[in-house]
């Protein structure tokens, strides 16, 4: 009874104002209940909104990663002892490596 009691007071202050009745005191409490005390509320919201943009942004990189082994898998598929001379620095018995950078 305490809350109903509150809330006829709050309604009897603004008596003479229009903007002030049973259905926008609802309205307000609705939206209060919705912003704090729901489970989607808005900290939620905003959580969750920045987890989506963070995995967007790390889905983006790994394409890149992606498209960046696809190109390198190829290069080894063309040729292949070209790849491990230049990557690794592979070299046969009777050869000597000279790096120059």
């Amino acid at each position: 009874m305490g809350l109903y009691k509150i809330l006829q007071e709050i309604i009897e202050a603004f008596r003479g104002k229009t903007f002030v009745n049973k259905y926008t005191l609802v309205i307000f409490a609705f939206f209060i209940w919705l912003s704090f005390f729901d489970r989607y509320n808005l900290i939620n919201q905003y959580m969750l909104s920045a987890n989506v943009r963070q995995l967007e942004e790390q889905n983006a990189d790994y394409e890149d990663l992606l498209s960046k082994a696809l190109i390198e898998r190829e290069t080894i598929n063309q040729d292949i002892e070209k790849y491990g001379r230049e990557k690794y620095y592979f070299h046969k018995k009777n050869e000597e490596v000279i790096l120059i950078k």
